[in-house]
């Protein structure tokens, strides 16, 4: 595939994307991090997720299809929760 079929692809699945910026309640480590963005990354139809132990958040870019409590349960089976942040 060439270099503007990719990039037609790529803006294509962008245009029904959605950004959610998620509160990971708990996290305190590194190892928190990557085991919360593993799991956002599982969830079929997650794009992206940026996790920041920190301060808690995480920023996951999804299709239209990914829905908060598929997220809620990706996280909730590393031992933590997540919420919308406001």
């Amino acid at each position: 595939m060439g270099r503007i079929a990719l990039s037609l692809l790529l803006l294509a699945s962008l245009a029904y994307a959605k950004e959610w910026k998620l509160h990971i309640n708990g996290m305190h480590c590194i190892a928190c991090t990557l085991a919360v963005k593993k799991a956002l990354m599982g969830v079929s139809g997650v794009q992206e997720a940026k996790v920041n132990f920190k301060n808690e958040s995480a920023i996951v870019i999804a299709d239209d299809k990914v829905t908060l409590r598929m997220m809620q349960d990706a996280v909730a089976q590393t031992g933590y929760s997540a919420t919308v942040e406001k």
